[in-house]
């Protein structure tokens, strides 16, 4: 035994005697290598085989078309999404529940309609208005439904059919809109700031009976001669304005247009209110101007409750479980409720209780970190031009060595198919971030709307990439067209590969939604085959407006079974 001590002591002493410097190097490089690669071998976010074929074909093609895509929620020979599900108290959890309209979804904002089993929250949705830097004011609900009641009660004694809102996001555009869908009459919803001749022709275009706008925002006496058939104006006016009197109708149409103040027709039921009206038949169609941009010539589409209610449907089941909204999530449309893609995101919002945050500063190309300044959103939605403008802005402002490698880590990262989180590495040198909110890096989710053929920024996967670092979110990239309520398609939540595609093409847009099925049809230049699927997108199911539309831009179907643009 002594003779194997003194061995053993004797090669540890001639180990030790060679030590030096470069020993010590190596052997930290040896450590530091494997710690790094067993940092470096965490589980991707999602199976990367889900992403390798992600809508599901059908077996047979019509000739002059490629094969139906559909959602892997609703594969096919099951029925596509066809509404929310809704469950009124009491309801067995095992039915499938009704289709549901504007009035369900208000109704579950109450906690009138129970959220399903295992969601919590407060008891009702929460609604907060922005005004300014500072003002952030919250509504109770019971206070919005009178309004609704209100509102909706004058309009409808006044024999309103067909109500334009003329209106910025606000608190005003959710209650008239409700209101339709309450008290029977049609809401057209036309883009904020358009030319005065515009909106005239809007006017006369939707047939439009009676008008809900800014105080100011219009001259009325000009639209009242012009639009033959208006007869009803309410006014809506913000609190420094108050004092005036809005209530004076003008020379020339005296008699004709009845003027109303919004704020007044409140103040004078302040006591008593009556209640909403019990469902009835089938609440009216809701009307959307679909422009390339404002003053342009707009598409009117007009949607039934049932696409809305689909599209809001569908938007909600697109997310995985542990992705969706809930009663802690506040959601922030910086996108237009004009946009049917934002509206029925914001009725998502509300039906899952979340607090959603109304900013009138809202738009294509709106300064998303002026916007949120003073609030702290964890989800957002926002126009291409948004993305692009935020992405350009951020991206110029990486200059130094450091900040290229921490950016350079994370897209390492993401490449691997996991959003980056905060780490000891990226506490010493962490990326550029985006200036997104009063809480920086509490936004978690950020859903970008593609326009189809409306000449939108175009973003690669590059661009996604880049913003998933800038935001500390997972991005949703969604293509959106005039007829479709909600989204054509939107990416998997998951999926950040990136490609190597120019500086003007558009990434993927993911798979349909579950409200819809997807093919391309033959064009002239374009033809499909076997091999090949490329064409005009078709688009059929519950959130198409008339059942089925082609989109009029051509896509095609990529290798792993998303819709591209050609």
């Amino acid at each position: 035994m002594a003779g194997i001590v003194e061995q053993l002591d004797g090669a540890i002493a001639e180990l030790l005697a060679g030590y030096n410097a470069y020993t010590t190097l190596l052997v930290v490089t040896l450590l530091g290598f494997v710690g790094w690669v067993i940092y470096d071998t965490q589980d991707s976010d999602t199976h990367p085989l889900l992403l390798a074929r992600q809508a599901q074909a059908s077996y047979v093609r019509q000739p002059g078309e490629s094969a139906v895509y559909r959602s892997p929620e609703h594969p096919h020979g099951y029925p596509l999404r066809t509404g929310l599900g809704v469950k009124p108290p009491g309801t067995p959890m095992y039915t499938a529940g009704r289709d549901g309209d504007l009035r369900d979804i208000w109704r579950r904002v109450t906690g009138e309609i129970p959220l399903e089993k295992g969601a919590t929250s407060s008891g009702t949705a929460n609604i907060v208005t922005v005004f300014g830097k500072e003002g952030v004011t919250e509504h109770a609900i019971a206070d919005i439904t009178k309004e609704i009641t209100i509102i909706g009660k004058h309009l409808k004694d006044h024999g309103a059919k067909r109500v334009a809102i003329y209106l910025p996001n606000s608190l005003e555009f959710l209650v008239a809109l409700f209101a339709g869908a309450f008290y029977d009459f049609v809401p057209i919803l036309i883009p904020y700031n358009q030319p005065h001749q515009t909106l005239t022709e809007l006017l006369n275009q939707t047939s439009a009976d009676a008008l809900i706008a800014g105080a100011g925002s219009i001259p009325l006496a000009d639209v009242g001669k012009s639009v033959s058939s208006l007869r009803q104006v309410i006014w809506t006016v913000e609190k420094t304005s108050r004092h005036m009197d809005w209530n004076e109708v003008p020379e020339g149409i005296g008699g004709k247009i009845d003027v109303s103040v919004w704020h007044q027709l409140v103040q004078d039921q302040k006591i008593a209110f009556p209640e909403l009206p019990k469902d009835a038949g089938v609440a009216p169609n809701v009307v959307f101007l679909w422009q390339e941009r404002v003053g342009k010539v707009a598409e009117i589409v007009e949607f039934t409750q049932q696409n809305l209610a689909a599209g809001t449907g569908a938007l909600l089941s697109a997310l995985p479980g542990p992705q969706r909204f809930n009663a802690s999530d506040s959601f922030l449309p910086a996108d237009t409720f004009t946009n049917s893609y934002t509206l029925c995101l914001t009725l998502a919002a509300l039906y899952a209780h979340a607090t959603v945050i109304i900013n009138s500063v809202a738009g294509p190309g709106v300064d998303l970190s002026l916007a949120t300044r003073s609030i702290a959103p964890t989800i957002a939605v926002v126009s291409a031009e948004t993305a692009a403008k935020l992405h350009n802005a951020t991206t110029t402002s990486i200059v130094s060595g450091l900040k290229k490698l921490a950016h350079y880590l994370e897209t390492r990262s993401l490449t691997a198919g996991r959003l980056p989180t905060d780490t000891f590495l990226s506490r010493l040198n962490a990326p550029t971030r985006a200036s997104v909110g009063s809480t920086p890096g509490k936004l978690r989710l950020l859903f970008i709307s593609e326009r189809a053929g409306l000449n939108t920024p175009p973003l690669t996967s590059e661009d996604l990439s880049d913003l998933r670092i800038y935001t500390k979110s997972r991005v949703v990239y969604a293509l959106t067209a005039a007829r479709v309520a909600g989204a054509v398609a939107q990416t998997n939540i998951y999926d950040y590969r990136r490609a190597d595609t120019s500086s003007n093409k558009h990434s993927h847009f993911g798979v349909p939604l579950s409200s819809l099925e997807l093919k391309l049809r033959d064009t002239p230049s374009h033809k499909n085959s076997d091999e090949k699927f490329v064409g005009d997108i078709v688009v059929s199911g519950a959130s198409v407006s008339g059942g089925e539309a082609a989109l009029g831009v051509n896509g095609t179907i990529r290798e792993d079974h998303t819709i591209a643009y050609v």
